[in-house]
């Protein structure tokens, strides 16, 4: 692991002569936050970039002030003789020995699923219970400016971190909030004033959500294939079968029946007839590319707040919808793996 050993020959020194953080210029009600270097199990360009992304949007963040300090959490754990993952009274002496009230900490490691890594998050509060997300991404996030990054991280860090609200009204907890994990607190005196979400529940309703589009695009697709199956039967209907063989194959039949061209094959549609099956099929088809188009974006997105949903189990379980489609026929293959 790279910088390890060198942290961990470091680490008593720094640990000895670690000063006081300095937090940035705040104003009432501002809460300073630590952000420790989230430690890396084997993959070290993701752990510094996941900890610059954190630091980033902490700062940012309303009503938060991010505090100077440069902590290795591995570094901390060896100087303060703590386990490899720090328990809840290592975790008060850490936050002893770095003055801080509160601070994230966390590490970073390999997911079973390829080429993903999995990272295991922690607000500490003092006085207060320990706040825990987890948030999977792609290996090939290595930038901390990266978009897709900045946009797991803010989600996440979201889940640790409530934007202080002003002491004087207080809110009473009426149910459960949004985020799984979140512990609400008022500003100054970091007591709960709300509740505990178990971690692998979701309670912002972005499953409902995810599941609704799918069942919305599930229910466009199926609406495709009917415009495929009426498509056609309008074309295997004897009497345009009959119809088309009064004409040369080059020969567009309903611009033929649009003229009032006769056919002259016995048991052929007239004209007529022709005209309002040409029209059903033109509305068929349309509808056919619609429906199939818009039921895939909205399974798609479904699936994708299902894949992005921090309560999910990604590493194991997949969800696919294949739609296809033919010139005379269509289905839709879904398939589940775990």
């Amino acid at each position: 692991m790279r910088n390890v050993a060198l942290r961990i020959l470091l680490g008593g020194a720094l640990v000895a002569l670690a000063t006081p953080a300095r937090a940035e210029p705040g104003g009432p009600g501002i809460l300073p936050v630590q952000v420790i270097a989230v430690q890396s199990e084997g993959v070290d360009d993701q752990a510094e970039a996941l900890t610059s992304a954190i630091r980033s949007r902490v700062r940012a963040m309303r009503g938060y002030s991010l505090v100077d300090s440069d902590f290795a959490l591995e570094v901390l754990t060896l100087g303060l003789k703590c386990g490899e993952v720090p328990d809840e009274a290592c975790q008060a002496k850490i936050g002893d020995h770095i003055h801080a009230d509160r601070y994230l900490w966390g590490s970073v490691k390999k997911s079973r699923a390829p080429r993903q890594v999995v990272a295991d998050l922690h607000l500490w509060t003092r006085g207060c219970p320990s706040a825990r997300t987890q948030l999977t991404f792609s290996d090939n996030l290595t930038a901390p400016g990266d978009e897709a990054l900045k946009r797991l991280v803010e989600e996440a860090v979201g889940k640790l971190l409530e934007t202080p609200k002003p002491q004087a009204t207080p809110v009473a907890a009426a149910g459960p909030t949004a985020s799984p994990t979140v512990e609400a607190r008022s500003p100054n005196d970091n007591a709960p004033r709300s509740f505990d979400v178990a971690e692998d529940t979701s309670g912002d309703g972005r499953r409902t959500t995810a599941w609704a589009s799918i069942g919305l695009g599930g229910a466009l697709l199926g609406a495709g294939i009917y415009s495929v199956v009426r498509l056609h039967a309008i074309d295997s209907d004897p009497r345009v079968i009959t119809y088309r063989q009064g004409f040369h194959q080059s020969e567009d039949i309903c611009d033929a029946a649009n003229a009032g061209t006769e056919s002259h094959v016995t048991g052929a549609a007239t004209p007529a007839q022709m005209q309002d099956f040409c029209s059903s099929a033109t509305t068929f088809q349309t509808l056919q590319w619609v429906f199939f188009g818009v039921g895939a974006v909205s399974a798609g997105a479904g699936i994708f707040l299902l894949a992005t949903d921090k309560g999910q189990n990604k590493e194991t379980a997949k969800l696919r919808v294949l739609p296809s489609v033919g010139p005379t026929s269509g289905r839709v293959d879904v398939t589940y793996s775990f």
